[in-house]
């Protein structure tokens, strides 16, 4: 896989720009949890700027529930939600600067969402870990943008409906997404920062995706599952390198062996910068 040698120094920059003292101050603790009212969607935004960030499938009786660990000294968190017609809408957000804060792992948020009731789920993350469990639900759209840290995110059941649109931006950290075909998604953007990337297209493919990736230092590895073919578009500058093998350029397209023996078909535009593409198969 390709690897930015910068992430490591970029994060040292960025927690130094931070001011990341030596203060630990007190951890608190909140549970919450919200039981279905007839909700047709749900849309969730969160938003943790520092600390461990975990989410699951939760309980089909409630329509979300967490537990929060936190550093009451350096942050508060901001809870709310407001229901329109049959759409409820989350909001979470940890806020604070975070500046006194010798551990990142003081914060912790493990929230679970219904399983039955279809998710707009937004995740913004700044510094520490993410894990990201979509097994179960029904996801409607997901966006990420991914900061400093590791991100996993893990699609391992196909989706119980369709996905309209994945938008995944990775900063300086790293990520790897997992089964993005049991999601089920018509249309999916990627654009890479700085850290590496890794994209798993593995799954139970029911659209033929039209998938954008554009990369910009840190490399990306696409896992494409042999039960599928690609027809990829690419432009790539003269410091970064597209790696596929087991294509055929017909003119400004390539061509993957078995897309005449395939049913679904992915159609990948992908940019290149300085970071490389390099594409395995599954």
């Amino acid at each position: 896989m390709y690897k930015s040698l910068s992430c490591v120094a970029f994060f040292s920059l960025f927690l130094s720009a931070c001011h990341i003292g030596d203060f630990e101050g007190q951890t608190t603790s909140l549970h919450k949890s919200v039981p279905v009212a007839g909700e047709e969607l749900l849309e969730v935004d969160v938003d943790v700027p520092i600390g461990k960030l975990e989410i699951e499938a939760g309980t089909s009786t409630d329509l979300y529930e967490f537990d929060l660990d936190y550093n009451e000294r350096a942050f508060t968190p901001e809870v709310n939600f407001q229901k329109r017609g049959s759409t409820g809408m989350l909001t979470f957000r940890l806020s604070g600067e975070g500046k006194h804060v010798r551990r990142m792992g003081k914060n912790r948020l493990n929230l679970r969402l219904n399983p039955d009731v279809p998710v707009v789920l937004r995740i913004k993350n700044g510094v520490g870990e993410s894990q990201i469990d979509l097994g179960g639900m029904r996801i409607r759209e997901l966006s990420l943008e991914n900061g400093v840290g590791e991100t996993s995110i893990s699609m391992l059941t196909p989706n119980k409906i369709s996905c309209d649109r994945v938008d995944i931006q990775n900063g300086v950290g790293a990520l790897k997404m997992i089964g993005l075909g049991n999601l089920a998604c018509k249309q999916l953007r990627f654009q890479g920062g700085v850290g590496g990337s890794e994209l798993d297209f593995s799954g139970d493919w029911r659209e033929e995706g039209d998938i954008q990736i554009e990369v910009g230092v840190g490399g990306v590895e696409l896992r494409v599952p042999r039960s599928v073919g690609a027809e990829v578009t690419a432009s790539k500058s003269f410091m970064s390198g597209v790696d596929l093998p087991e294509f055929e350029k017909k003119g400004d397209t390539y061509v993957s062996y078995n897309v005449d023996r395939v049913s679904k078909v992915l159609r990948l535009r992908i940019s290149a910068g300085i970071g490389g593409v390099e594409l395995k198969w599954l």
